[in-house]
């Protein structure tokens, strides 16, 4: 941010700004990162803004979620803990030049990590078991987080998240520039505590002499909170309001579909009849100012309601996801919004999603119904064109033309014929390589020059992030870890067994029956009637057996007197937990295809 500038957004008055540090993304001009990423980067000093005479605070740039902080009375409210423990002691320091009043309450606004990971930099379990401090989230936060990590479709939302953050790829013109939404992004220490505080639609409450009342307002995550401060007029938007950018309607790194309906609706009803005066998002400088305030969520919500009503309009009228992103573009008057950018979010693969989430995967061509298999259309196409050295030729002349789309397709029916053809593979790697450098978009960019690694081998995998990080995993329920075991059964090598194991947790007292019966895992709380086998466990038993080696750890555990198996014997114990697939530890590789 250059001199004189105001840092924050909307009215001059009512806010100041301090900066503090180095801005962590990548702010240079270069030939390979478009000129508006750049600037996106440079609006990204950490500092800290404050919202004058209201004790509400944004300590921003740090992280890929920006803190927000209010003092109140006899102690502090934090909402939303950055990704992870290092990134939040960083920001605790400047929270500590503000005030060292204790921390009494922490919101999570979401499950989403960048939402609570950083959590043990501000305060400890203990802390929070002795009352000291609660924990405020979602009734549905731990369930969206245990669907997120390997019980669930965590392995992949993994390897996706490196793709379209851009993890596995250093910081500079070559690479990662910033997170879209923040700076940054690369975990390191992830921790959580649990809520203790749950919100079904609506809770008002006053903790350290502060009134706040927090709204259930599905949209980019489907358990988001706001949190409104009425007597300080301030707005604390989470993500419902997602940054200075177009919000990702759909993420290109994988999730549930996010009904764009119901995400303006959730402006409309909890946000904008609000008289707030100033609005602190998780993502994204504050805004000042009511008029000014009024005006982004007005045109936050009527860019999510033209994208989604106009890609309606154009499906009933017979439009196809292809036709549908040449036809639906934001009006210019939207397009040039400070909040409505290309940076992270955008129309192309929203409009997508739109017709998927609305209809389906089915085009209404039949010939889609059962298509050949993606490498064997790719053979015939290439039988059709010549054969390999006649497709490599034409995907070169392209790239020589700088048509580096159709130099990418063409390569990619060769590697879908042959995933060892390196000369394909590297074709295909320089064209993703050299579409990733003209786009702003930081998700589309980094998941094309991290694919681009991939396929030319000097991807590194040294930066691989892992979701299940021990902090995490200890927070979660050891019987819901293991109901997670559903999407890890093998139907081939249980196709006939019918058996039931009964878990019992010796260190909470919970009972829980894993059924298989021929392919199928039903796990039911409680005792079952009549168990083929029986073990008592402790929880971090458990963790082990369901992150390491199901019968290794088990086995282990009985021997070392952590363990005990009361129905049946090691050889039915090391059967039954052999029809469980292991975790495997390899990167998933996502761009052979």
């Amino acid at each position: 941010m250059t001199a004189g500038r105001k840092y924050w957004l909307g009215a001059d008055e009512g806010m100041t700004f301090t900066p503090s540090g180095e801005n962590s993304a990548y702010t240079e001009y270069a030939d390979t990162v478009p000129r508006a990423m750049t600037e996106h980067s440079r609006t990204m000093d950490p500092g800290v803004f404050e919202v004058v005479g209201r004790g509400v605070y944004q300590v921003f740039g740090y992280a890929l979620s920006a803190l927000t902080l209010v003092v109140g009375t006899d102690g502090l409210i934090l909402i939303d803990p950055p990704e992870d423990v290092e990134k939040g002691r960083r920001q605790l320091e400047e929270v500590r030049k503000i005030s060292d009043l204790p921390i009494r309450a922490i919101v999570y606004s979401h499950w989403h990590t960048d939402h609570y990971a950083g959590v043990k930099a501000f305060v400890t379990q203990e802390q929070v078991d002795a009352g000291e401090c609660v924990i405020i989230a979602h009734r549905d936060f731990m369930a969206n987080v245990l669907a997120g990590n390997a019980s669930g479709t965590g392995p992949l939302l993994a390897a996706r998240v490196e793709y379209s953050l851009g993890s596995l790829l250093e910081t500079g013109p070559e690479g990662r520039v910033n997170g879209g939404l923040g700076p940054d992004f690369v975990m390191r220490t992830i921790s959580l505590i649990a809520p203790t505080v749950l919100v079904d639609d609506r809770l008002e409450h006053t903790v350290a002499g502060v009134r706040m009342v927090h709204s259930w307002a599905p949209s980019e995550a489907i358990d988001e909170l706001i949190t409104w401060f009425p007597d300080l007029g301030v707005l604390q938007s989470a993500e419902v309001i997602q940054g200075e950018s177009f919000p990702n309607l759909h993420t290109i790194r994988g999730s549930r579909y996010r009904d764009p309906q119901q995400w303006f609706k959730s402006i409309d009803r909890h946000l904008r009849p609000l008289p707030a005066e100033f609005m602190i998002p998780s993502h994204g400088r504050p805004v000042a100012g009511r008029a000014e305030v009024a005006k982004v969520l007005r045109d936050y919500r009527d860019a999510i309601s033209y994208v989604y009503d106009q890609t309606l309009r154009q499906m009933n009228r017979g439009l196809l996801p292809d036709d549908l992103v040449r036809e639906v573009r934001l009006p210019a008057h939207l397009a040039a919004s400070e909040w409505l950018g290309d940076f992270y979010g955008g129309v192309p693969h929203s409009v997508r999603e739109i017709y998927v989430g609305e209809f389906g995967w089915f085009d209404s061509d039949p010939t889609s119904l059962d298509p050949l298999h993606p490498a064997e259309s790719s053979r015939r196409y290439v039988d059709l064109m010549g054969g390999r050295e006649a497709v490599l030729a034409e995907a070169r002349k392209a790239a020589d033309g700088g048509d580096h789309q159709w130099a990418a397709e063409l390569a990619r029916h060769l590697v879908r014929i042959d995933t060892t053809d390196r000369e394909a593979r590297q074709v295909k790697a320089d064209a993703l390589r050299r579409i990733g450098y003209t786009t702003p978009n930081s998700n589309w960019r980094n998941y094309y020059l991290t694919a681009a690694r991939e396929l030319d081998g000097t991807i590194d995998y040294s930066r691989k992030l892992s979701l299940d990080a021990p902090d995490q995993i200890a927070a979660l329920p050891a019987t819901a870890l293991l109901e997670g075991l559903r999407v890890r059964i093998d139907p081939a090598r249980s196709a006939n067994a019918e058996r039931t194991l009964h878990l019992h947790l010796t260190d909470s007292g919970q009972d829980l029956a894993l059924h298989v019966r021929r392919g199928v895992l039903e796990a039911v709380p409680g005792l079952p009637e009549h168990p083929d086998l029986a073990v008592e466990l402790t929880k971090p038993v458990v963790l082990g057996m369901v992150y390491r080696d199901l019968y290794g750890t088990l086995a282990q555990a009985v021997d070392a007197g952590q363990a005990k198996i009361t129905r049946g014997t090691p050889a039915d114990l090391r059967e039954f937990l052999g029809w469980f697939d292991p975790l495997d530890p390899a990167p998933i590789r996502l761009s052979d295809r």
